[in-house]
């Protein structure tokens, strides 16, 4: 397995989408087209507002965070007061909503942020989950997803963070490729996790590596399976 796809440092595995600045793993752009083609057919304009994202990327996010300089929300969606959180609280919520760069499945290319292009504009998009819940602009579109992709395998698409399992926040535009991601997953071990970011210039790095053992388990492979 190549470590640098694991960790967001290449992008020899990606392909363009076509009208797009997207970039998706090259094994999968077949069926999402398939998908997003099914949508439309049932008055959905179906696309990604986020799929691969590299380490740099990733990285700027977590320290913008971690610094304060980008708001952390609670599970209501509401801002937590940053001056009031210690290190590890503060770590703890940027988890439940980014992972640490280097180990984000959106650096793997097989997972994507998808949206209701009908209902929403591109810069209106939050990705939070009244958007996609209840009387929200993506909810008819992820009720339709719910049953094509369950009673449909041949896709090969499902929701990682379909349920609060104690680590990342209920993600339901999060679309997974699991012939890709699978793989992924399970090549991916612990000693890469902390040596990544032992090398790492991560913001708040030694009190994440104080915790990483609970980090990986609870944060990175605690996820839904189809």
């Amino acid at each position: 397995m190549n470590i640098d796809i694991l960790q967001g440092k290449t992008t020899e595995h990606l392909v363009l989408l076509e009208g797009t600045k997207c970039f998706i793993h090259n094994l999968m752009l077949t069926d999402f087209l398939r998908l997003q083609k099914d949508a439309l057919k049932e008055g959905f304009d179906l696309k990604i507002i986020s799929a691969f994202r590299d380490y740099d990327r990733q990285l700027k996010i977590w320290n913008l965070k971690a610094s304060g300089e980008r708001p952390l929300l609670d599970d209501q969606e509401r801002p937590l007061e940053f001056s009031k959180l210690s290190p590890i609280e503060i770590i703890m919520a940027i988890l439940r909503w980014s992972a640490l760069p280097g180990s984000s499945r959106h650096h793997w290319g097989s997972d994507i942020d998808v949206y209701d292009a009908k209902t929403q504009k591109e810069d209106e998009v939050k990705l939070v989950p009244s958007e996609t819940m209840n009387h929200g602009p993506a909810a008819r579109l992820h009720e339709w997803l719910d049953l094509k992709i369950s009673s449909d395998s041949s896709y090969g698409f499902y929701r990682p963070y379909a349920t609060d399992r104690g680590g990342v926040s209920p993600e339901r535009w999060h679309l997974s490729y699991y012939p890709i991601s699978r793989r992924y997953l399970e090549s991916y071990t612990f000693s890469l996790f902390k040596k990544n970011i032992e090398e790492s210039d991560l913001i708040l790095k030694e009190t994440v590596l104080e915790n990483a053992d609970e980090i990986f388990r609870r944060f990175f492979l605690n996820v839904d399976v189809p």
